[in-house]
């Protein structure tokens, strides 16, 4: 693969990139580091790639792989290490209750729910991405949108409650 058409691809999946890596690590700088990470990792083994129309599977996989290192190291360093986390930002015009519900979910139906719902891949593709069986991200989207639902009702019950 040519540094054109790995340039190309990543700035097609940039944003997909990083809402992935957002998922996972909830917050924006561990998903930029992880993200650079990924792409260094790729760039440097992009001949391990055997078929060019995988290249948004293979860099997702990459991706994802990066994150779970990143939070693996994270559990292994002292607390006092690290400064308090700022959290994750929310983006600008996104609903907050939403946005608050989605990432109080655990990462592994948080991630599921990003890569079919944000970033429009299909349950095949996202369970090729996660290295999971179909039909666990299909029970992990539907429990995911489960505890949503849930949470999001609550919320809206609290703030439209008589009192």
């Amino acid at each position: 693969m040519d540094k054109q058409t790995f340039s190309d691809g990543v700035r097609r999946m940039e944003r997909r990139l990083y809402r992935v890596a957002m998922s996972y690590t909830a917050n924006a700088p561990d998903a930029a580091d992880a993200v650079q990470e990924a792409l260094l990792r790729a760039w440097n083994r992009r001949e391990t790639l055997r078929r060019e129309e995988f290249f948004d599977t293979w860099l997702m996989r990459i991706v994802i792989n990066e994150c779970k290192t990143l939070l693996r190291r994270r559990r292994y360093v002292s607390p006092m290490a690290h400064p308090p986390e700022v959290g994750c930002v929310q983006p600008p015009g996104a609903d907050a209750a939403l946005h608050e519900a989605l990432f109080s979910l655990p990462p592994k139906y948080r991630v599921p729910l990003t890569l079919t719902c944000l970033d429009g891949y299909t349950m095949r593709e996202a369970a090729r991405m996660l290295g999971l069986p179909e039909g666990t991200v299909k029970a992990r989207l539907h429990r995911a949108r489960t505890q949503l639902r849930e949470m999001l009702a609550k919320d809206c019950r609290e703030t439209f409650s008589p009192g």
